[in-house]
């Protein structure tokens, strides 16, 4: 049996607990009790942000047989820290920070919402970059099995590694944060949304 079965197959398992080293970053709060985490945007959609009322759910979330909840849901992404440790020199070396300068953005906006704010999840996206390991350097890192092909198997298995922000106590390789919500709209109102103070500085990286 494929290794990556154990993920496909099962909701919320870890590849932490699985012989792979964990990312030992935590959900961060505030000194109200709040959740914080951090997403990345261009300069140039801040104005957009504002007029559009704040961060909007545009993703489709997979609803499978074992996340049924999720039908017809969307999610905007996070990041539990401003620079986190797997961006670089991790499992899958410089890929997640070519990713990130490249689609995601260089511009990191601060979100503070309160502890029992709904639909966030905290989720694993080495799944996903195990695969785009295959495309991008031609071959696995994790070596687990997935069929890269299509993409469908590593989908399946990063919705599965959702974990309540609340009750995230590591584990996950990659760890992000998903705001969830039902349909598209606006996941993240404007007023929980700061410019932060720390900025990517990309040329002390490398």
């Amino acid at each position: 049996m494929r290794v990556c079965e154990t993920f496909l197959q099962n909701r919320g398992v870890l590849l932490g607990d699985h012989g792979y080293r964990g990312d030992p970053a935590a959900v961060e709060k505030s000194s109200t009790g709040g959740i914080v985490f951090y997403h990345y945007t261009h300069r140039s959609r801040l104005e957009e942000i504002v007029a559009s009322g704040g961060l909007r759910a545009r993703l489709p979330v997979l609803a499978t047989d074992l996340t049924p909840e999720f039908e017809g849901c969307h999610y905007v992404e996070g990041l539990l820290n401003p620079y986190p440790n797997w961006f670089r020199g991790s499992y899958f070396g410089d890929l997640p920070l070519e990713m990130v300068r490249n689609v995601v953005g260089d511009y990191l906006l601060r979100v503070e919402v309160p502890c029992d704010f709904p639909g966030l999840y905290v989720v694993d996206h080495a799944h996903g970059f195990e695969c785009k390991h295959v495309i991008r350097r031609g071959s696995p890192v994790l070596d687990i099995g997935y069929d890269c092909r299509t993409g469908h198997e590593v989908v399946r298995a990063t919705v599965h590694s959702l974990i309540p922000a609340a009750d995230y106590r590591g584990g996950h390789i990659a760890p992000g944060i998903q705001a969830i919500r039902k349909g598209k709209g606006i996941t993240i109102p404007q007023w929980y949304i700061s410019v932060s103070e720390t900025q990517p500085r990309w040329t002390k990286c490398g």
